[in-house]
């Protein structure tokens, strides 16, 4: 154990940081280690299989851009939320075929040459994915279209642990990975892939405030059924209630979108008739859930 001297006499540094969280003027932030959590039987009926992932990329559009790492962990989760087995840790590196942009070298750290040759294990990836009950990420929007594209992975059952819940309502500032896990009370070296994958098994494990964990609650609330809403055919004199309203443009679609709860989808339907088609129209509406939600197609 790391220790540090105090007047000549080494102190531990867990002893350290006890004494300076009993204090009201300072916080002590610790390092994430990984998940180790081992459990070997075979599964529970009353349990599930959680695929964490994470993704790095050479850019933004999944299309024209690359995965140059990919990280996951298969977990096993029980009833009340908690990780009762924290499995294999995998990643790979994978050559994207052309040299990596410079903003990307600074953020994720890898270079030209260490990509050089390298690929990701398709069946062994391909695997571990469709092989668990749901996909788990803290940006699916992101890394669910790149990970579609790369291994073809349809039809999963994804949670976005950013998007699919109310931080705030549970006393949480902000949505990023790096701040929830501050507040919590750990850090750790970000923008690697298998790092992030390590730092989310944290914070879904996290027990909240009422009592469940973080996973429990995104269990919850991402398998409940939402609603998009498509403007089709929107005239061009709506489009600033619409941005107003929270609706995206879908450049390839041409069409106003945005997702709702079932019990949102009313105040839509009013507001499309109201401020859109002036009653001359109506959205198109369809149910979304998480096998659907986050994918591009």
């Amino acid at each position: 154990m790391p220790k540090a001297d105090i007047v000549g006499v080494p102190v531990p540094a867990g002893t350290l940081a006890r004494a300076l969280d009993r204090h009201d003027d300072y916080r002590v932030l610790r390092r994430i280690q990984p998940m180790d959590v081992r459990q070997p039987r075979f599964k529970r009926t009353d349990e599930l299989t959680v695929c964490v992932l994470d993704t790095e990329t050479t850019g933004l559009d999944p299309r024209n851009d690359r995965i140059i790492e990919l990280a996951l962990q298969n977990v096993r989760i029980d009833e009340h939320g908690r990780i009762v087995d924290s499995g294999l840790s995998r990643s790979w590196l994978e050559d994207p075929g052309e040299p990596l942009l410079p903003e990307i070298v600074k953020v994720t750290g890898l270079t030209d040459a260490q990509l050089a040759g390298k690929s990701i294990h398709d069946g062994e990836a391909y695997g571990a994915i469709t092989s668990a009950d749901v996909v788990v990420c803290h940006n699916a929007a992101f890394d669910r279209p790149f990970v579609e594209e790369r291994l073809g992975v349809r039809g999963q059952a994804w949670i976005c642990s950013m998007n699919d819940m109310d931080w705030r309502e549970h006393g949480f500032e902000g949505r990023s990975q790096t701040q929830l896990l501050l507040q919590c009370g750990w850090f750790y070296d970000a923008h690697r892939a298998a790092s992030d994958v390590n730092a989310l098994l944290h914070l879904i494990d996290h027990r909240l405030d009422t009592g469940g964990t973080v996973m429990r609650e995104l269990l919850r609330t991402a398998a409940r059924p939402t609603w998009r809403i498509e403007m089709t055919e929107a005239p061009f004199a709506a489009r600033v209630a619409l941005k107003g309203r929270g609706y995206r443009w879908n450049a390839d679609r041409k069409v106003w979108w945005r997702e709702v709860s079932e019990a949102g989808m009313v105040d839509e339907t009013e507001f499309a008739r109201d401020y859109v088609y002036g009653g001359a129209g109506s959205p198109k509406v369809e149910p979304v859930t998480w096998r659907e939600r986050y994918s591009h197609r």
